[in-house]
């Protein structure tokens, strides 16, 4: 079994990312970081993304003070959509929990980003940790 945590290299991201790692030791589970690439077809570009986003989570841990933590990373190319995929990553990864950040937004910034959160937190078949920052 395993903590999962929803990769986004903004605040709300790294402090999900912190969460997860606590949650994920105080369970003594591994940490799973889940990532859908942005859907390019270009399969240089996957590699290219892929590197981007494992440093970005190595940049995230080390800004949290825990450069020396341990995860693995779960990513895969959108389909149909980046929910489709995350809900896939999040059963594939066995996880028990999922970690996801969150901030405040204004209505039209709820409109166009909660549907995809709002469709994440209601079909995870996991328990959820939404992390407000």
């Amino acid at each position: 079994m395993s903590v999962a945590v929803v990769h986004n290299s903004s605040d709300e991201g790294r402090k999900a990312l912190g969460s997860a790692l606590q949650q994920a030791r105080a369970t003594g589970t591994d940490l799973v970081v889940l990532h859908a690439y942005s859907g390019s077809p270009d399969p240089s570009s996957e590699a290219k993304e892929a590197d981007a986003v494992e440093e970005s989570i190595r940049a995230s841990l080390s800004a949290l003070g825990e450069s020396e933590a341990t995860w693995t990373l779960a990513a895969a190319q959108p389909d149909p959509d980046a929910t489709t995929t995350l809900l896939a990553l999040i059963e594939k990864s066995g996880a028990e929990l999922l970690v996801v950040g969150s901030r405040h937004r204004s209505a039209v910034g709820k409109f166009l980003m909660g549907q995809s959160i709002q469709r994440l937190l209601l079909e995870t078949p996991v328990p959820v940790l939404l992390v407000k920052s």
